[in-house]
This record gives C-alpha cells, structure tokens and sequence, in this order.
C-alpha cells in the first residue's frame, strides 16, 4: 500500500513513519515548524499542506492519507490564531478536497482537545449522579466545546472530514487522540507536558505547573496511538470519530511529583497562573475502540520510567 503521511516529521508523526514503512510505500512530509528530533526525519520530504498544488499531487500519489500535520500547542494558537487556523483548517481542507478529487482514503488526527472540560452535562446516565459522571471517560458522543483557538480549528477540521464523507462520501476517519508521551516528544516550551517536566527535573530548573495542578490527563505511550491510527484503516471506520486513550487519568501536580521522585530530582515544584484557554479535564471513553479490538499497553509508571531512562541517553 502507498501512504502519505502529513506531519510525519511531529512526534506521533515520525513514530506512525517508522513503523508503517517496514510493510508499506510510505511518504511522510513536513514543514518543519516543530519537528521531533527523531533520527527518521532524515527521510522526510519538504512539503506544506497549505500549498494546495503540492499536496494534490503527493495525494495523487498515494492510496491512504495519514494527515497529523497542525499547529498543536494551545499557547501559540491565542497568540496567532490566524496561523493555527491557516495550518490546521484551511491546510485540512486542502488535504481533504485532494482525498476527494482522486477518490483516495484518509485518517485525520483530531484531538480530545475538541471536547473541552468533562461535562457531567453532555452525558445522559439516569441512574448516576452527575459527580459520579465527571469521573467517567468523555465518549465520541460528548459536546465538542473547545476552549482556545487550536481546540476550534481541530473541531473544525474534525468536522470538515464528517462533511465530506456526509456530503461526498470521502472515506475519512476521524481519530480523537487523548495525551500521549514517548521518546522524541519535544520538550521545549511548545513540548508535551511530560517531556518539559522531565528536562526540568534532570536539569535541576523549577518544575513548573500552571494552575493549581489539579488538571487531570488521560496519558497514553506513543505506540497506542499508533495501534489508534491503523485500527482507523483496518475497520474501515469512514466518517466515524473515535477515541484512543487508556480511559484513566493522572493529576498534573501528582504527575510532576511522580517525576521528581523516579528522576531524584532537588527541583522544586513551582506553581504559576492558570493558562487561558487550559481544559481540566480530559479521560477517554475507549468503549468503541475496545469493540474494535484496541485494548490499551499502557502502563503509565513503568512506561514514565522507561521513557525517563531513554531521556538521560
């Protein structure tokens, strides 16, 4: 099979490449606005999804697009909302009208982000109170409520791939990936959460928290999502979102103390203001995913000290 994949420079992107390139013709792009420092990256094409030209004719090219290629961090997006909506809406839609011109398939990374907040609200259980709901995993049905810009644009691209595959019948699925951690995360101030702790705590910095800690993330390793991503393809679920995760949570504040405790970190724990735009929390509802087969690998601790180990090479 011949496969594009967007991004495939990002994180998950260069992992998804790796992996899909020992049985496949595989493609990746990038413009390396926030590339991982994944070795792989040396096979990766120069490519952008915001130039149309370019991307018809990688998608001519190709029988299945992987497109995670976006603006990702909820920080850059309130400070220039223009370019998040320019990569991750109007560069969807390009990828997409692509997809559809040459009648090719397509997974799309969405992200937890669109839900928001967990919502006792957006759930209907009779017989279960609404504290007891809040503590539940956010299924495919929850309200899409985003809270900053970046969270409006992958609810727009999420809902643009639903459009087509409605409107046109493009075979696009829709992959709703919850908080994942793994080797080549970035770990600058645009990084994942667990990347930035872990370099603060081995440089002896303050680790440092925004808010009071008690947001709560559903972490998963890297190669769940990767199994998210090919389950897309395999059970053909066009014009279906779905969510990968492990259906648990971690508190921030507890996580950085975990952190300072595998590392023997001196770093204090230092608590600054509340990011705009921040959910509080995030658990994914796998119910779907498991009826498909996925069943989550992750152990967080041991795979926290596994990654913690591959950072101090």
């Amino acid at each position: 099979m011949k496969i594009l994949i967007t991004g495939a420079a990002g994180f998950i992107g260069s992992h998804l490449y790796e992996k899909l390139k020992k049985d496949h013709d595989v493609r990746g792009i990038d413009n390396w606005f926030h590339a991982s420092s994944n070795p792989i990256n040396k096979e990766i094409e120069t490519a952008d999804i915001v130039d149309m030209m370019a991307i018809d004719e990688l998608v001519k090219w190709c029988d299945v697009v992987y497109h995670l290629a976006a603006q990702i961090h909820v920080d850059r997006s309130i400070k220039d909302p223009h370019q998040t909506i320019d990569i991750n809406v109007i560069g969807t839609l390009n990828v997409l009208e692509a997809v559809r011109k040459y009648n090719k398939k397509m997974v799309f990374a969405s992200s937890s982000e669109v839900y928001g907040t967990s919502n006792p609200n957006a759930c209907d259980f009779e017989f279960i109170s609404k504290d007891e709901i809040k503590q539940l995993g956010m299924p495919e049905t929850h309200f899409l409520d985003s809270q900053s810009p970046y969270a409006a644009s992958k609810v727009a691209g999420d809902r643009l791939c639903y459009s087509y595959w409605k409107t046109y019948g493009t075979k696009v699925a829709i992959l709703r990936n919850f908080n994942t951690f793994g080797p080549f995360q970035a770990d600058d101030s645009y990084g994942g959460v667990i990347a930035i702790f872990v370099r603060q705590a081995l440089s002896g910095e303050p680790i440092t928290i925004f808010g009071d800690g008690e947001q709560e993330r559903d972490y998963m390793e890297v190669r769940d999502a990767l199994r998210g991503y090919e389950l897309c393809v395999e059970k053909e679920l066009w014009g279906r979102p779905i969510n990968i995760g492990t259906g648990k949570t971690i508190k921030i504040k507890k996580l950085a103390e975990m952190i300072k405790e595998i590392t023997g970190s001196k770093s204090p724990i230092v608590h600054k203001d509340p990011r705009p735009g921040e959910v509080q929390r995030l658990c994914a509802d796998i119910t779907m995913a498991k009826g498909l087969g996925f069943e989550p690998t992750t152990n967080f601790e041991e795979d926290l000290k596994k990654y913690i180990n591959w950072y101090k090479l």
